[in-house]
Formats: structure tokens, C-alpha cells, sequence
């Protein structure tokens, strides 16, 4: 058996499986018609799927932007 025990590959298959799991919430709370609930800054905040829909793309943009170059 093969192991791959690289951090950077562990961190990059847990930001992926974070960022498909913020989709999969959005996606759910779209379909029910609900608000998407966090926590900012330690102030609760309710979300529409839109608005979380963006807020994780402006923060994926960020995080692309702070990525060091190869």
C-alpha cells in the first residue's frame, strides 16, 4: 500500500472537501428554502443561499489570491 503523506496534499484535499460541503449546505438550503446560519466575528448572521453562494467566493478569490506561485 501506498501512502502519501505530503501535508500540502492533505491540505489541499481538506480545503476541497470544505469547499464542496459549503456548496452541498447551499445547495440543500436552496432546495428547503432556508437560511444558511454562522457565526462572524462572534455575531450570528443568517444567510440566504445567494448571499453564502458569494460570500464563499469572495473568500476562495482571497484565498487563490494569498497562494504562493509554483
Amino acid at each position: 500500500m501506498i501512502r502519501h503523506n505530503d501535508p500540502a496534499s492533505l491540505g489541499t484535499k481538506a480545503e476541497l472537501a470544505f469547499e464542496d460541503a459549503c456548496r452541498n449546505v447551499i445547495e440543500r438550503a436552496r432546495v428547503s428554502n432556508t437560511k444558511i446560519v454562522i457565526c462572524r466575528d462572534g455575531i450570528v448572521v443568517k444567510l440566504t443561499p445567494d448571499e453564502a453562494e458569494q460570500e464563499l467566493e469572495v473568500n476562495l478569490a482571497k484565498r487563490q489570491d494569498k497562494l504562493p506561485e509554483n
